[in-house]
C-alpha cells in the first residue's frame, strides 16, 4: 500500500512549521511518496519553490492551502464574535482549480484579513472549480460541530461543503494523533458520516515538521512564536508525531480504515497541474500611432542617438551598435519592456524629479544611452552590451533605476495609474533565523538567562563578506565555540536546538524597492496579501522575487537614493539664493577645483567616498582623471580591496606596470595591470581565448558561482580557445589560473561603478562650487540621524559655513542656508516642536514679516499651539534668543500663553486694542508693557545641557571644551586611548548620556551609556555586581570619573566599569584657570567620533611615534627593509589571545628572510577571513608594522602551519 501526504506545512506557516518545501519534498521522496502536497496556513508563499522541488526530486507537487474560514462573512470584523476562524484544507486538482485557489487566497488576505486572512463560504463556492477539500483538522466547521455535541450542524456543514465541491472532491479528513481524546471522537464520528453521506474517508498528519526528530526543535520554535518558554505549563504544544510519517507506519494506525490511505493516493491522482515558466509576461505598451513595438522603439533610439550627438553626425561606430543591439533585443522579444523603462523615466524627469545616470550593467547598452535611460556613454567608456544582455543566453533584461528618496513614490504612483492597481504590486521579502539570533531566540525559549545566552552568541564567528557560516560548521571550526559546545551541556543543547532551526523563515517584510509590472491582473500568476505594517493600498505579492522571475513576470527595481535628493536640493538652492541653474547633464569630467576637493579627500557627503579608508586611498590616489573615482568605487570592497595600494602604484609609475602577456596591456592599462573589471575578464577571454563577448559572460557567471563541474568545463573551453589562438597550454592553464580566476570572482561591473562614480563626482562637483548650498540640503537629508548632523556641522565648519542655532525669524522646517556661509538649524530639528507648530510659525512670519520681539510673537502665533511644551522647546533649544534670556522665556511659559489667548480672542470677537485705542487718543503713557517673569539668567553650562536635550548635540559650545591638558593629568583622555591598553585598568573623566537600563533573564539589572570628553566617546557597562552601587550616580549630562577595564565587545570597544565618582564641572574650571592650563579659545570640534572609530583610523594610516608601518602591498616583500638584528620575540606555542577586533599579530624577528615571509604570504593568502593582521619586525631604530591588506580567518589550521613555518 501506498500513501500521500496531503496535509503539510512548511516554514512559510511562520513560526508554526519547521523546515522548507526542499526538505519536504526530499522527505516525501525518501519515504518513496510518489507526490506530496503543501497546505500551509492562510498562504501559498512557498507553492512555487515547493513544486519546483518535486519536480527536481522525481515526485508529483500538489498545490494547496489550509485556508482560513469566517464564521459568518469575510467582511464581518466583529470583536469578539468574529474570532477564531475555521480551518479547511483545499488541494488544486489542475490550472483552473490552481487561479482559483490563488483568488480565494488573495481576497482572503486583502477583503477577509482580521487577526487571520478569512475566506467565508460564499467566495469559496464562487471559486470552487478545479478544487479538492479535506474537511480539516480539529480546528474545521466540521470536527467543531462534532465536537459541540451537535450532530444536526454537522450535517449542515457536510451539506454545504457537497454542495459547494460536490461529493467526489470533498473527502473527511481523519488523523492519529493518540495524545488528543478529541481527535479519537472526531475520527469515530467521521466514519460514521462518512457512511451516512456517501463520502470518502482520507488520512493525513498535519505535518508541521518533516522528521520525527524534529518535534522537539518544532516546539521550541512554537515557544518563540509565542514568546514563551519550554518549561511553561499552559502554552501552545503539540503533543504526539506531527512529521511526514512513514508508509509502515500510517498503514498500522489506520489498520482499521485502508481505504483512508489509498485514498490518499486516489487524491494524488486526481491532481495533475503543470504549471508554466519562463514566460515573456512583459505587459504591451501603446505607442502613440498604434505602431509595432519594434518599430517605434527603433525610431526613438535613432532620434535619441541623434539628440546625443547634439546636431554632429553620428559616426558609423554607434549606429552598427544601435543596430546590433536592437536586433538582438527584438529577437529576444524585449522590444515593449525597453518603452516601459523609457516612459517612466521620461515622466520622473518631467516632473523634475532627478533620476540616477544608471545602475548595473544596463549602461552598457547604448539603446538604453539613447532612450535617455542612462547617461554615460557605453561606447566612450567601455562598456558592454553582452554584460546586459546575453544573446548566448536569454534571460529578462533587468534595469534598476535610482530615484530621488523624497520623490520615488510618485513614479510609482505613476506606474500604477498607467499600468492599473491590480496589475502592479510590490514583492514580498522573508527575513529568515541567522546563526545569532537564532542562538538568541532558542536561549529565550529554553530560559538560558541573558548573560550566558549573549556570552554565547557572541562567540558565533562574525559573518564574511555579509554572510555567516552555517552553525554546524562553526561548531566545528571555530575552536572557542567548539570548546564551549563540548564542555557546557546548556551550550550543547542551545546550540543543537539552533542548527536545526537556522534559516527557517522567521517574518515576512517588503522589498526596499522591488515591483511587479503584469499586463493582466497579478492575481493571474500569483498571491496577494497586504505589506506587514503596510496600509489598505500597500499590496505585496506572496510569492518572493526568484518564483516571480521564473514564472516571467516583469520586475522594476524602483530605488530610492537619497545623494539624487541632495543633488536635487542643492540644485533647487543655488536657483533660489544665485539664480543660477546647474545642468549636471552637461558636465565634463576635467573640472580642476572638483579634483582638488577629491585629492584632499573633503569628501564628507560626496556619495561612495566619504568613508575614513576611502579617504586615505584618495590622498595617496591623488585622482586626477574620472576613471580613477569609478576604480576606486569598483576596488574599495572586501577583497579586491587588496589590489588599491597597486592601482595607486601604477598611477604613479605607469612605466613599471607590468603585464602577464603583451595582449593584456590593451585591456589592462587603463587601471594600471590591475584588472578590476568584469569587462576586462570579458575582454581578455575574447582576445586571448577568441571566446565570444556572449560566451565570456558565461564563463565570469561560471567562475563566480564556483560550481566545480561547471568551472572544469569552461576551464577546458578557456585553455582550448587559448591553443587555438596560438598560445601554449601550459601558459593558457596559468593565466586562467592567474588572471581569470581571481579576478572574475572579484571583478566588478564597470557598467555600474561608471554610473555611480557620475553621482560621486556630481556630489563632488556641488560640494566644491556651491558648498553652502549642498552642506544645508546634505544635513535637511540626513534630519533626523544626530551623528550624521554632527559630524557634517563640524566639515561645515572646516569649510569656513557657520552653523547656527535655530532661530525664530531666520529657520525654517528644516537646515536653511540663511545667506553664503551660514546655515541655521531648522526648527523641526528641536525636540518637541512638531510639524503643524512649525508651518503656523512660518506662515506667519511670511505674512508679516519677522518678530520684533517675544510680546509680537505671542500676539501674532496662534493662540493653540503656544503651549507650554513648544513655549520651553523653542526657549531652552536657542530659537528664542533674539528675545530675551533662553530660562526667563522659557519660565514665563505661562504669562506667554495666557496673553497670546486674550489678545487673540479679543481681536476675533472684534474689539479694538485698548492700549492701542488710548495710544491714538494721547494716552499712550497708559500703554500695557508685556512682562517676563524676574528669574537669575541661565548659565553657559545649563545653555549647553538645554542644547544637548532639545537639539541632540552641543551647538556652541562643548561643556568640557578647554580642558583638555588638565583632563589628561588627571585621567586618560578618551581618544587618546590605544590598542595596548585593551584589557587593562583604566581611568577617563567625561559627561554621562544615553543610559539604558537592561533587565535580564536572571531578573537583575545592568547598565549601558555612553561617556564623551572633548576628544572622543565611548560606551561604559554596569554589570550586575556594581549595578545597585553605581546606579544612583548614573544621571544624563553629569560630568564622572569612570574607573575600570578598557575592552573589546561585540566587535567594539567598550568599558567595564568598575567604579563612578561625581566631579563638579565648575570646580575642574576653576582649578584650570588656577593652572593655567583652561584654553576656551581653542578650536572646538563637535564631531565627536567613538573611540572604535579614532583606532579604526590609526590601523589605517601610518604611526607617527617610533612605529613605523609598511602597508604589505599585494605582498610585495621587496619594500620592507629587513635588518640583521636581535630576535624580538619567540614564536607562540599556540594561538595568540583572542580579542574581538584587536589585530591578531604575529611577532617575526629581525633576521627575518624574505623566503620566511613569502612562505608567510602563501598561508594568509590561503586562509582569508575577516581578523585583521599585522607583522611586526623589530629593528634598532624602530617596530616595523607591516599591515595584511585583507583580513584573514584565525583558525586552527592556520594557527598550526603559523607555528610550524615560525619554529623553523
Amino acid at each position: 500500500m501506498s500513501y500521500v501526504n496531503l496535509h503539510c506545512h512548511t516554514h512559510y506557516s511562520l513560526l508554526d512549521g519547521l523546515g522548507s518545501p526542499k526538505k519536504v519534498a526530499e522527505r516525501a521522496k525518501e519515504l518513496g511518496m510518489p507526490a506530496c502536497a503543501i497546505t500551509d496556513h492562510g498562504n501559498m508563499c512557498g507553492a512555487i519553490e515547493f513544486y519546483k522541488a518535486c519536480k527536481d526530486v522525481g515526485i508529483k507537487p500538489i498545490i494547496g492551502c489550509e485556508i482560513y474560514v469566517a464564521r459568518r462573512t469575510r467582511f464581518d470584523k466583529t470583536p469578539q464574535v468574529d474570532v477564531r476562524p475555521y480551518h479547511l484544507t483545499l488541494l488544486a486538482k489542475n490550472e483552473v482549480g490552481y487561479k482559483n485557489l490563488l483568488e480565494i487566497n488573495t481576497k482572503a488576505n486583502l477583503e477577509g484579513f482580521y487577526y487571520k486572512p478569512r475566506a467565508d463560504y460564499g467566495l469559496i463556492k464562487a471559486h470552487s472549480e478545479g478544487l479538492i477539500a479535506l474537511s480539516g483538522c480539529l480546528q474545521g466547521n466540521l470536527p467543531r460541530a462534532i465536537l459541540s455535541g451537535d450532530p444536526e450542524e454537522a450535517d449542515r456543514v457536510i451539506q454545504k461543503n457537497i454542495e459547494i465541491f460536490g461529493v467526489d472532491n470533498y473527502f473527511l479528513e481523519m488523523q492519529d494523533h493518540p495524545f488528543n481524546e478529541d481527535q479519537a471522537i472526531v475520527n469515530r464520528e467521521i466514519k460514521k458520516l462518512s457512511k451516512k453521506f456517501g463520502l470518502d474517508l482520507v488520512a493525513t498528519n498535519d505535518t508541521h515538521y518533516p522528521r520525527r526528530g524534529d518535534a522537539e526543535a518544532h516546539d521550541v520554535l512554537l515557544c518563540i512564536q509565542m514568546q514563551t518558554t519550554v518549561d511553561e505549563e499552559n502554552r501552545m504544544k503539540y503533543n504526539g508525531d506531527f512529521s511526514i510519517r512513514e508508509v509502515e507506519d500510517m498503514e498500522i494506525s489506520f489498520k482499521d480504515t485502508p481505504e483512508a490511505l489509498e485514498n490518499t493516493v486516489k487524491i494524488a491522482e486526481m491532481c495533475d497541474l503543470e504549471l508554466e515558466f519562463d514566460q515573456n509576461l512583459i505587459p504591451a505598451f501603446a505607442t502613440p500611432q498604434n505602431e509595432k513595438p519594434e518599430i517605434y522603439l527603433r525610431k526613438l533610439c535613432e532620434e535619441g542617438l541623434k539628440d546625443r550627438f547634439n546636431g554632429k553626425k553620428v559616426s558609423k561606430e554607434y549606429t552598427n551598435r544601435l543596430d546590433y543591439e536592437l536586433d538582438m533585443v527584438i529577437k529576444m522579444g524585449f522590444a515593449t519592456y525597453f518603452l516601459i523603462v523609457r516612459d517612466f523615466i521620461r515622466f520622473a524627469k518631467e516632473e523634475g524629479i532627478v533620476v540616477g545616470p544608471g545602475r548595473g550593467s544596463a549602461a552598457g547598452a547604448i539603446i538604453a544611452y539613447s532612450l535617455g535611460i542612462t547617461e554615460l556613454d557605453p561606447i566612450a567608456h567601455g562598456l558592454f552590451f553582452e554584460r546586459f544582455l546575453n544573446p548566448e543566453r536569454v534571460s529578462m533584461p533587468d534595469i534598476d533605476i535610482d530615484f530621488a528618496d523624497n520623490r520615488r513614490q510618485e513614479v510609482l504612483d505613476y506606474v500604477i495609474e498607467k499600468y492599473g492597481r491590480e496589475n502592479v504590486a510590490q514583492i514580498i521579502t522573508f527575513g529568515t533565523m541567522t546563526a545569532k539570533a537564532v542562538v538568541r531566540d532558542v536561549g529565550r525559549a529554553l530560559g538560558v538567562p541573558y548573560v550566558e545566552i549573549d556570552k554565547l552568541a557572541k562567540l558565533i564567528p562574525p559573518p564574511v563578506l555579509g554572510k555567516h557560516a552555517p552553525l554546524k560548521e562553526s561548531m566545528k571550526d571555530d575552536p572557542d565555540l567548539r570548546n564551549d559546545y563540548e564542555t557546557n551541556e546548556k551550550t550543547r543543547r542551545v546550540l543543537d536546538f539552533a542548527a536545526q532551526i537556522e534559516g527557517t523563515v522567521r517574518h515576512a517584510g517588503t522589498h526596499a524597492c522591488a515591483v511587479i509590472i503584469s499586463e493582466k491582473p497579478l492575481i493571474n500568476y500569483t498571491p496577494l496579501q497586504r505589506a506587514t505594517g503596510g496600509g489598505d493600498q500597500d499590496v505585496v505579492t506572496q510569492y518572493s522575487m526568484k518564483p516571480l522571475e521564473e514564472i516571467g513576470l516583469l520586475k522594476m527595481d524602483f530605488l530610492g537614493l537619497k545623494n539624487l535628493t541632495v543633488i536635487e536640493k542643492t540644485q533647487r538652492l543655488v536657483k533660489a539664493m544665485k539664480n543660477e541653474d546647474v545642468d549636471l547633464s552637461t558636465l565634463g569630467f576635467e573640472d580642476k577645483k572638483t579634483f582638488k576637493l577629491l585629492q584632499d579627500a573633503n569628501t564628507t557627503g560626496v556619495f561612495q567616498l566619504e568613508s575614513a579608508g576611502m579617504r586615505r586611498y584618495l590622498k595617496e590616489l591623488k585622482p586626477s582623471k574620472f576613471e580613477d573615482i569609478v576604480a576606486m568605487g569598483a576596488l574599495y570592497r572586501p577583497g579586491p580591496m587588496e589590489w588599491i595600494p597597486s592601482y595607486i602604484k601604477g598611477k604613479h609609475n605607469p612605466s613599471k606596470v607590468k603585464y602577464l602577456h603583451k595582449s593584456f596591456e590593451t585591456v589592462l592599462s587603463e587601471t594600471y595591470g590591475v584588472a578590476v573589471y568584469q569587462e576586462q575578464i570579458l575582454q581578455i577571454a575574447r582576445d586571448f581565448a577568441g571566446f565570444s563577448l556572449g560566451e565570456a559572460d558565461i564563463l565570469r557567471k561560471a567562475v563566480g558561482k564556483k560550481i566545480p563541474k561547471l568551472l572544469a568545463e569552461q576551464r577546458d573551453k578557456f585553455v582550448t580557445g587559448s591553443v587555438e589562438q596560438g598560445h601554449k597550454e601550459k601558459f593558457a592553464k596559468e593565466v586562467f589560473e592567474k588572471v581569470i580566476e581571481p579576478f572574475a570572482g572579484y571583478g566588478f561591473n564597470k557598467a555600474h561603478a561608471a554610473c555611480y562614480g557620475l553621482i560621486a563626482f556630481q556630489t563632488a562637483y556641488l560640494k566644491a562650487h556651491y558648498p553652502t548650498q549642498f552642506m544645508t540640503a546634505l544635513m535637511c537629508s540626513d534630519y533626523g540621524d544626530t551623528d550624521r548632523i554632527v559630524l557634517e556641522i563640524n566639515e561645515c565648519e572646516e569649510m569656513g559655513i557657520n552653523v547656527l542655532p535655530p532661530s525664530i525669524n531666520e529657520s525654517f522646517a528644516n537646515f536653511t542656508a540663511v545667506e553664503e556661509k551660514k546655515v541655521r538649524f531648522g526648527l523641526m530639528a528641536i525636540k518637541g516642536v512638531g510639524e503643524g507648530p512649525v508651518k503656523e510659525i512660518i506662515n506667519t512670519r511670511k505674512l508679516g514679516g519677522p518678530f520684533k520681539d517675544i510680546e509680537d510673537f505671542a500676539n501674532r502665533v496662534p493662540a493653540q499651539v503656544l503651549n507650554k511644551k513648544l513655549i520651553q522647546a523653542l526657549a531652552l533649544s536657542g530659537a528664542l534668543d533674539e528675545f530675551g534670556d533662553r530660562r526667563q522665556i522659557s519660565e514665563s511659559y505661562d504669562e506667554i500663553s495666557k496673553y497670546a489667548k486674550y489678545i487673540q480672542e479679543s481681536q476675533a470677537q472684534g474689539q479694538t486694542d485698548l492700549f492701542g485705542a488710548l495710544a491714538d487718543s494721547g494716552a499712550a503713557d497708559q500703554e500695557q508693557s508685556f512682562y517676563l517673569r524676574d528669574v537669575p539668567k541661565a548659565s553657559d553650562i545649563e545653555k549647553l545641557t538645554w542644547e544637548k536635550e532639545f537639539l541632540g548635540l552641543y551647538v556652541s559650545n562643548h561643556p568640557l571644551h578647554g580642558l583638555e591638558k588638565y583632563l589628561r593629568k588627571k585621567a586618560t583622555l578618551i581618544g587618546e586611548l590605544t590598542e595596548k591598553q585593551l584589557g587593562k585598568p583604566i581611568k577617563i573623566i567625561g559627561i554621562i548620556g544615553g543610559i539604558r537600563k537592561i533587565l535580564t533573564k536572571a531578573g537583575s539589572y545592568i547598565a549601558i551609556f555612553v561617556l564623551e570628553d572633548p576628544t572622543a566617546k565611548v560606551e561604559v557597562a554596569v554589570f550586575t555586581k556594581n549595578y545597585h552601587k553605581l546606579a544612583p550616580l548614573l544621571i544624563e549630562d553629569q560630568v564622572v570619573v569612570v574607573e575600570g577595564k578598557f575592552d573589546n565587545r561585540r566587535g567594539g570597544c567598550q568599558v567595564i566599569c568598575h567604579n563612578i565618582k561625581n566631579v563638579s564641572l565648575d570646580t575642574m574650571i576653576a582649578r584650570s584657570r588656577e593652572l593655567g592650563s583652561y584654553k576656551p579659545d581653542d578650536k572646538f570640534n563637535r564631531y565627536i567620533p567613538f573611540i572604535g572609530e579614532i583606532l579604526d583610523d590609526s590601523n589605517g594610516s601610518n604611526d607617527t611615534d617610533s612605529t613605523e608601518e609598511v602597508k604589505m602591498t599585494n605582498f610585495d616583500i621587496s619594500n620592507v627593509d629587513l635588518k640583521k638584528g636581535e630576535v624580538y620575540g619567540k614564536p607562540k606555542d599556540g594561538p595568540v589571545p583572542d580579542i574581538d577586533d584587536a589585530p591578531y599579530v604575529i611577532e617575526l624577528p629581525s633576521d627575518v628572510n624574505k623566503e620566511l615571509l613569502g612562505k608567510i604570504k602563501d598561508l594568509l593568502t590561503k586562509h582569508k577571513g575577516d581578523r585583521r593582521v599585522v607583522l611586526h619586525i623589530p629593528s634598532k631604530e624602530s617596530l616595523k608594522r607591516i599591515k595584511v591588506p585583507f583580513g584573514v580567518s584565525i583558525d586552527p589550521k592556520f594557527e598550526t602551519g603559523l607555528v610550524e613555518l615560525l619554529s623553523k
